[in-house]
């Protein structure tokens, strides 16, 4: 929800002013931080990738040891199957992301 048009332009015109003021303090007010607590999303990609990698191996090794074939058949196809997903979309991503012509 943005301002009203007049205080908008209050704004605005303190902006003017400060940054005629002291353009240095200006600049500084602009610029935002990067945020140091954020992760990239390939690492968090690639984070999400072994979790469910680990997690269907916890599954196997479950199945196994109560030889339950459909924890360890889910387990597998969790371990095999969720990898191969997330490389799919994260190609099909960088390929819509580039330039065409």
């Amino acid at each position: 929800m943005g301002l009203p048009e007049d205080e908008q332009r209050e704004l605005d015109a303190i902006e003017r002013r400060l940054a005629e003021d002291d353009p240095k303090f200006a600049s500084k007010l602009v610029r935002t931080p990067p945020p140091h607590h954020r992760l990239p999303p390939r690492a968090l990609k690639l984070i999400s990738l072994l979790l469910i990698y680990v997690v269907g191996l916890v599954v196997v090794i479950t199945g196994v040891s109560l030889s339950s074939i459909v924890l360890i058949a889910l387990g597998a196809a969790v371990t095999a199957v969720s990898p191969v997903i997330i490389v799919v979309q994260t190609w099909r991503t960088r390929r819509n992301d580039e330039p065409s012509g």
